[in-house]
């Protein structure tokens, strides 16, 4: 009798240890699938490789509406994160002949891009950049000046919602953007820099060396 009750004591602990492994792996897939989506297009045939430096396209502030922080903190952030996972894949900063050019901006309207056609854009996309926003003075590029006309590619069939941080990677030689990424959060919901560098980081996950 003590043997089928030790017996049926261990069956009862093996049934419970799967079934706590089984909410473990929903919870673990749940929290993967709770990441920012992200979107990145590569739109050049060249290996991203084999470039070696990068400097800024110097912009105005990321903004939204409803941002729970100072634009200039999100700016910072957002700098601060593109930097450190352009370094991780190789590229060092260099702000006089650097190969690639880092523009940054907000979607302000809710939009979806379907075409494969150019989008040629005038950099800066304003009347002109005045004064140079702090948050650059580190790295901003120093022809920044002479730079007009860049060449986008809308290629990506993709929800911008107000406020999302798309990340342009340009040719300054060809002036042809090389990569572009975004992800599917807006800053404005983002609760510390933090989450602000993670968003970040999120895109860069999708960044293809070695010409993949």
């Amino acid at each position: 009798m003590v043997y089928f009750l030790k017996l049926r004591k261990n069956k009862k602990l093996r049934t419970m240890k799967k079934l706590n492994l089984i909410i473990l792996l929903l919870i673990s897939g749940l929290l993967i699938n709770c990441g920012p989506r992200v979107s990145t297009q590569k739109t050049t045939n060249k290996d991203l490789s084999t470039y070696d430096s990068f400097a800024y396209l110097p912009n105005a502030n990321v903004s939204a509406q409803n941002m729970q922080m100072r634009s200039e903190d999100v700016s910072r952030a957002v700098i601060e994160a593109v930097n450190t996972n352009l370094r991780q894949v190789g590229y060092n900063l260099d702000r006089q002949n650097p190969d690639l050019l880092v523009l940054i901006s907000t979607e302000t309207d809710t939009e979806v891009g379907t075409t494969t056609d150019p989008v040629y854009a005038a950099y800066p996309y304003t009347a002109g950049v005045g004064t140079i926003n702090p948050v650059y003075n580190n790295y901003y590029y120093g022809g920044y000046a002479g730079y007009n006309n860049i060449i986008g590619y809308d290629t990506d069939t993709y929800t911008y919602e107000e406020g999302t941080v798309v990340i342009n990677l340009v040719d300054r030689e060809t002036r042809n953007t090389v990569w572009k990424g975004v992800a599917s959060e807006s800053i404005s919901g983002q609760a510390d820099t933090r989450a602000i560098r993670n968003l970040v980081n999120a895109i860069f996950e999708e960044y293809p060396l070695n010409n993949q």
